[in-house]
């Protein structure tokens, strides 16, 4: 393995000026889709409840908005190579400093008012969609040791305005 090469075909996520789809680790979607960044696409949480009239069968409906919505995405890292693409001596600690990397630039909460990242989707067209967001939870799935030394895990987030657009 040199890289996490072909993960790229839903487009791109950066966060906070980061690209989450590097030569060392990336956003991609299993097999089946599952994780992938085509979510952002539909994936949004409304709030609101209908009313209740006792005694009388079915509700008031009321208008629902859009809410904080999650979003949790599949994501690799390697150790085989750095953010670069160049090759790291030991892939055991070559893993160590990508996630160490991504920790500091990604993962760790800025000291910002809001808390919050701009994370910007590049879709495969090369138009792109924002929204600001959380790091709510980035944990390991899985992870190998050894000549690629790959983790993989679920990097979730949260979008307090509802919705990348």
């Amino acid at each position: 393995m040199a890289g996490l090469s072909n993960y790229d075909c839903e487009g791109t996520l950066t966060i906070g000026g980061v690209s989450l789809n590097r030569p060392a680790w990336a956003v991609a979607g299993d097999d089946r889709g599952n994780g992938g960044l085509f979510q952002l696409l539909t994936t949004v949480d409304l709030r609101g409840d209908d009313r209740i009239i006792p005694g009388a069968a079915g509700v008031v409906p009321f208008r629902r908005r859009q809410t904080v919505t999650r979003y949790s995405f599949r994501f690799l890292v390697t150790g085989a190579v750095d953010e670069t693409g160049a090759v790291n001596a030991d892939p055991i600690d070559g893993l160590a400093d990508n996630l160490d990397y991504l920790w500091t630039n990604v993962l760790t909460p800025p000291a910002t008012t809001t808390g919050t990242r701009t994370a910007v989707w590049t879709k495969p067209d090369a138009s792109t969609v924002s929204a600001e967001v959380h790091v709510i939870r980035c944990e390991p799935t899985s992870y190998a040791l050894g000549t690629d030394s790959i983790w993989e895990g679920r990097l979730v987030l949260s979008s307090p305005s509802g919705r990348f657009s």
